[in-house]
């Protein structure tokens, strides 16, 4: 007989106040385009094992109290990938979350 098919992929979910848009497909944070609040979170799980395809990403340097310094970077404002902290313009683009988790 032939092998059984594949189990199909984790339905992504969102725990916390981001959004999905195009069908499951893309994740924004809340009120996207406009700026995020303050100390807002989210959890992405389910994530498929693919190369993320990342259309915009800006994510503020830095925290929001503090003036720029590279001690600070990706503090208070970020996302994570893989246990990588993605901030500023330099987003996760082609990155396979590994275990299906963008935070």
């Amino acid at each position: 007989p032939p092998p059984p098919p594949p189990p199909p992929p984790p339905s992504v979910k969102i725990d916390g106040k981001c959004l999905l848009t195009d069908s499951g497909r893309c994740a924004t944070s809340p009120g996207y385009p406009n700026q995020y609040p303050i100390d807002e979170g989210c959890n992405i799980t389910g994530l498929p094992h693919s190369r993320l395809d990342v259309i915009a990403f800006e994510v503020e340097e830095g925290g929001y109290r503090y003036t720029y310094d590279p001690a600070n970077v990706c503090d208070r404002a970020f996302l994570v990938v893989n246990g990588v902290k993605h901030c500023g313009t330099s987003g996760p683009a082609g990155v396979e979350p590994l275990d299906g988790v963008a935070t």
